[in-house]
């Protein structure tokens, strides 16, 4: 009679081929999601530009402030490289890579810190709803993938 292998204690590396802790599926398909939403976000930004002839005539009247365009453009290009690095860390939880998915986690999770900090010195938005999520998504990514998952990553 063959013998069923015994389980490994958590946080033991398993070998490859063996399922990965359902916590890092549920991670990956959130970044999938808030990658999503910031490839969303972004074209909603774009389509607000184009519309910019409109916005200038009511900052030209003294109803509206508006941020300078340098922190604008560096608002928009954090943006589209946190939503990247959200939708390709996803990919390496799935995979449980080492690089794609833990390196480039702790990558995405200090660039969007970065971009919501940018964002309420330089743009001056307030600290509302999407500050608090830009904040502590990272927060929490940066917290489980070194530690609850720190071993998950074995490819």
């Amino acid at each position: 009679m063959t013998q069923a292998p015994t389980p490994l204690p958590p946080g033991v590396p398993q070998a490859s081929g063996t399922r990965r802790p359902g916590g890092l599926t549920a991670l990956a398909v959130l970044n999938f999601v808030f990658g999503g939403l910031g490839i969303i976000a972004l074209f909603g930004t774009f389509a607000l530009l184009s519309a910019a002839s409109t916005i200038v005539r009511e900052v030209t009247d003294g109803k509206v402030s508006v941020p300078g365009a340098g922190s604008v453009y560096l608002s928009l290009f954090l943006g589209l490289v946190v939503a990247a690095l959200l939708i390709v860390s996803g990919v390496g939880y799935l995979g449980q890579k080492k690089v794609a998915g833990k390196l480039l986690g702790n990558v995405y999770a200090i660039v969007a810190i970065v971009n919501v900090i940018i964002g309420l010195v330089m743009v001056h938005s307030g600290f509302g709803f999407f500050a608090i999520i830009g904040l502590a998504y990272p927060i929490v990514t940066l917290a489980l993938l070194n530690t609850t998952f720190a071993k998950a990553f074995i490819n």
